[in-house]
C-alpha cells in the first residue's frame, strides 16, 4: 500500500467527492470506477496520515463526514483491507 501525504482537510474532500454512498446497482462502470479509485486514494492517504500523526487525526477526518459518507466509507475500507490480508468473515467458508 502506498502511503499518500495529504492533510486532514484534503482527505476529508477526497473522500465527499468519491460519493461512494451514492453508488447504486444501476451507476454505471465508470461511476464505480472513479467512485472506488477515489476512495482507495483516500483510504491510503488516512493510512499516510495515522503513519504521521497518529489515529486521532483519523478520527478527525472520520468525524468531518455525514453518516451516510462515514459508513460508505467505512464499509469500503473494511473490504479493501479484507482482500489484502489473510482477514475472513467467521460465518463464510475459506475461498
Amino acid at each position: 500500500m502506498v502511503r499518500i501525504e495529504m492533510d486532514e482537510a484534503s482527505i476529508e474532500a477526497l473522500i465527499r467527492s468519491a460519493s461512494i454512498e451514492e453508488l447504486r446497482s444501476d451507476s454505471t462502470e465508470l461511476e464505480r470506477r472513479h467512485a472506488l479509485s477515489r476512495g482507495a486514494t483516500a483510504l491510503d492517504a488516512l493510512c499516510g496520515l495515522s503513519d504521521r500523526q497518529g489515529t486521532g487525526a483519523v478520527w478527525d477526518v472520520l468525524c468531518e463526514l455525514d453518516r451516510a459518507q462515514l459508513l460508505s466509507f467505512a464499509t469500503f475500507a473494511i473490504s479493501e483491507m479484507a482482500q489484502h490480508t489473510e482477514y475472513r468473515w467467521a460465518d463464510r467458508p475459506d475461498d
